[in-house]
């Protein structure tokens, strides 16, 4: 019986869920409740994704500009450009804090890495600047962010290295 089943943990809990698309092979992935995990928690995958409800204007007008975020990084196997209506799909809101429209996160390629909020503009070069500043697959065009980091370290090292040589 059901109850049977449910006692034995047999019984999947019920996630809300819009039915996820039969083609989901463009430059912006469709997130649903059902894919979430598969797409967003994806180890091997740093993924932007936005968080959106259908009526609201701002993601209205973020849409376009969020389309050519995803064609800029199409190429690259290790980026994920998506978005989810949260209106209609059960997710992770412990982990991803929804609390207005659009609501934009990074989740890196680490397993158990915690996702990062996106709170720069809502301009195409921000974003991208964004996700190759924490991105920890390597991108084609270069991470900004991991050059900028390793060239920091190296000036701190020879910066401490003249010093030790002044005592």
């Amino acid at each position: 019986t059901w109850v049977t089943n449910y006692l034995a943990g047999k019984v999947a809990a019920y996630k809300k869920s819009q039915i996820p698309p039969k083609k989901n092979d463009g430059p912006v992935k469709v997130v649903v409740g059902t894919t979430f995990d598969e797409i967003v928690n994806d180890a091997s995958k740093d993924v932007f994704i936005e968080f959106y409800a259908p009526w609201c204007g701002h993601c209205k007008a973020l849409e376009p500009i969020f389309n050519e975020l995803g064609q800029r990084f199409k190429g690259a196997d290790g980026v994920v450009i998506a978005k989810m209506d949260a209106t209609a799909n059960d997710f992770d809101r412990e982990s991803f804090e929804v609390s207005g429209y659009p609501s934009l996160y990074l989740k890196t390629a680490k397993k158990g890495a915690k996702p990062i909020k996106y709170t720069g503009g809502r301009d195409l070069q921000q974003m991208e600047d964004f996700i190759r500043q924490h991105a920890k697959n390597d991108l084609p065009g270069g991470n900004s962010g991991k050059k900028k980091a390793k060239k920091a370290k190296k000036t701190k090292k020879r910066k401490v290295e003249e010093d030790e040589d002044d005592d």
